[in-house]
């Protein structure tokens, strides 16, 4: 019975002095801002370098979905605005029928 009790005072020791450690702060190392380490996409148009640098935290069964999916959404957005830029600097109007597939193409024949 002796032998149980001290096992079981050196586990509960043990578990204090493990929680006490994790709670103190380490010289040199700055505090956590937050429990995630990716940092979103930065405002603005983005850069070839934006994407390429972009990375997400691991969660246990692939990435955290906020992150990714906030970053989809922004990238979205981007093409769409991106792509309304073209459209307008081409002077194209879907309304027109401009990009019509049963158009003729030039130099071919009408079937």
């Amino acid at each position: 019975m002796i032998i149980v009790g001290l096992v079981v005072a050196v586990l509960v020791l043990g578990g204090l002095a493990a929680w006490g450690v994790s709670r103190a702060d380490v010289p040199g190392v700055a505090a956590p801002v937050s429990t995630q380490s990716a940092s979103p996409l930065a405002p603005g148009p983005l850069t070839t370098e934006d994407v390429r640098g972009l990375r997400f935290d691991q969660a246990v069964r692939g990435y955290r979905m906020e992150q990714v999916d906030a970053a989809l959404s922004r990238l979205a957005q981007e093409l769409v605005e991106r792509d309304a830029e073209i459209t307008r600097l081409r002077g194209d109007d879907p309304a027109d029928g401009a990009h019509d597939d049963a158009a003729p193409q030039p130099g071919g024949s009408s079937r």
